[in-house]
C-alpha cells in the first residue's frame, strides 16, 4: 500500500525542483540580457530547454532568434541586408519586403473599392476616394461640439459600442479574462486634453481586481468624426489591447522575448479591428464601416511607406503624397511627417506590425480552411504574451 503522506512529500519535492528550474532559467535569461552579441547567444545556448513550461521555452528561443538577427545585423555590410533583417527582427517572421508590400497592396486596393461603394452610399460620388474621405471628415453632421457636453456624448457612444464588442468575445474566443468585465472607455481630465495630451491605456489585472481603461484623446474634437471612432474602440479595448496585455501580464514574458517581438502587440490590434468588422461589428453602420477601412488603410500605408523609404528608394516628398492620396487626411495623432520621419529612424517597425497583422490572419484563414476552431487559435495566440510568430509551431 502506497503511504499517501510519502506521496505529497515527494510531490511538494518534485514541484520545489521544477520551481528551483525555473528561477534558474529566468536567472540565465537575465544574465543574457545583461550582455550582447556573441556573448549573448553562447549564454542562451547553454540553456537546457528540455521540458520546459511553454512561457519560458517561448522566452529562450525568442531571445535566441532575437539575439542572433541582432548579431546578423551588426555584421551585415548594405542598406537592403540591414533592412531584411530588420523586418525580420521587428515582425518576428521571416516574411520578404516584396511579398509584404504586395499583400497590403491587395488590401489597400480591395479596401478603396469597398471604400468607393460605401461613400457613393453617402452621397458622395465624385473626385478619388481619398478627397471624399476629406469631405465627409469635416461634414459637420458627424462632428461632436467642442464642449464637455460633446466630449462627453463621445464617450458615452464609444463605451456603446464596447459593450457590443463584449457580447462578441464568447463567439471569437474560447477562454476570457474576467478582466474583460472591468473595462471602460474614459474622459481624460479637463487639464490632460488641455495639454493635448495623447489617448493613453490604463491595464487591468487579469481578474479584474484592478478595472482598466482607454482613455481617449478629444482635445481637438472636431477632427474625431463620430464614424472615426468605433474602429478605435475594438483596436484599443476589446478584442485589442484590453484583452491582449491583461494576459500577457499575467503570463510575464522575459523582456528578451519582448524585444524579439515588437510587433506582435500592435499587430495583435489591427487584426482585432478586422475581428469585430468580420463578426459583423459595421453590418447596420456603413459610416462606421468607413471609419473602420480608413483606419485599415492608415496602418497599411505606413508598412508600405516603411519598405519604400528603406528598400525602394521613395523620397519624403513621394510617401506624402502617396499617404495622401491612400488614406485622405492624416490621422489626428500621426501627421504624414511625423510617420515618415519615424519609418526612416526605425525601419521596419510599421512593416513589423503589419506583417504581424498579415500573420495573424494566415493563421486564422488555415484554421477555417482545416475546420479547426478559431477561438482555440486565438487562445493559444494570447495566452503567453507576444512572442516572434515564427515560433507559433512551437506553442
Amino acid at each position: 500500500m502506497i503511504d499517501r503522506r510519502l506521496f505529497l512529500a515527494g510531490s511538494a519535492l518534485f514541484c520545489m525542483g521544477a520551481g528551483d528550474r525555473v528561477s534558474d532559467i529566468s536567472a540565465q535569461l537575465d544574465d543574457a540580457a545583461k550582455v550582447d552579441g556573441q556573448e549573448r547567444i553562447d549564454l542562451l545556448r547553454r540553456i537546457d530547454r528540455n521540458g520546459l513550461p511553454p512561457g519560458l521555452a517561448l522566452d529562450v528561443a525568442a531571445a535566441l532568434r532575437g539575439a542572433a538577427l541582432e548579431v546578423a545585423l551588426a555584421q551585415a555590410t548594405n542598406a537592403k541586408a540591414r533592412y531584411l533583417l530588420q523586418l525580420r527582427l521587428q515582425a518576428g517572421l521571416d516574411i520578404s519586403p516584396d511579398a509584404l508590400f504586395a499583400w497590403c497592396t491587395r488590401r489597400a486596393d480591395a479596401i478603396t473599392t469597398r471604400l468607393d461603394r460605401l461613400l457613393q452610399a453617402e452621397g458622395l460620388t465624385r473626385n478619388s476616394v481619398a478627397e471624399r474621405l476629406r469631405l465627409l471628415a469635416r461634414d459637420p453632421r458627424y462632428l461632436y461640439p467642442d464642449s464637455d457636453a460633446g466630449r462627453d456624448a463621445a464617450v458615452e457612444e464609444m463605451n456603446r459600442w464596447l459593450v457590443a464588442a463584449r457580447a462578441r468575445l464568447s463567439a471569437q474566443f474560447g477562454t476570457l479574462p474576467p478582466a474583460v468585465d472591468h473595462i471602460a472607455v474614459r474622459r481624460m481630465t479637463q487639464a490632460e486634453e488641455a495639454a493635448g495630451k495623447a489617448g493613453y491605456r490604463v491595464v487591468p489585472s487579469y481578474d479584474g481586481s484592478t478595472p482598466g481603461a482607454y482613455f481617449v484623446d478629444l482635445h481637438d474634437i472636431r477632427r474625431r468624426p463620430a464614424w472615426s471612432l468605433p474602429s478605435v474602440v475594438h483596436h484599443e479595448t476589446l478584442p485589442g489591447h484590453l484583452l491582449q496585455l491583461p494576459l500577457q501580464a499575467r503570463a510575464n514574458p522575459h523582456p528578451l522575448r519582448l524585444r524579439a517581438a515588437s510587433g506582435f502587440i500592435e499587430g495583435w490590434a489591427f487584426y482585432a479591428e478586422q475581428l469585430a468588422a468580420e463578426a459583423g461589428a459595421f453590418a447596420q453602420d456603413g459610416r462606421a464601416e468607413i471609419g473602420y477601412l480608413q483606419w485599415m488603410l492608415f496602418r497599411l500605408g505606413r508598412a508600405m511607406i516603411d519598405i519604400g523609404l528603406n528598400l525602394r528608394g521613395w523620397t519624403p516628398d513621394y510617401a506624402g503624397t502617396f499617404l495622401r492620396e491612400l488614406q485622405g487626411d492624416p490621422m489626428i495623432f500621426a501627421p504624414f511627417e511625423k510617420d515618415i520621419a519615424k519609418a526612416r529612424s526605425d525601419p521596419g517597425g510599421f512593416a513589423g506590425q503589419a506583417a504581424n497583422w498579415h500573420g495573424f490572419s494566415q493563421l486564422r484563414a488555415s484554421a477555417l480552411a482545416g475546420g479547426r476552431d478559431v477561438r482555440a487559435l486565438h487562445d493559444r495566440l494570447l495566452a503567453h504574451g507576444a512572442f516572434p510568430l515564427a515560433l507559433f509551431n512551437a506553442i
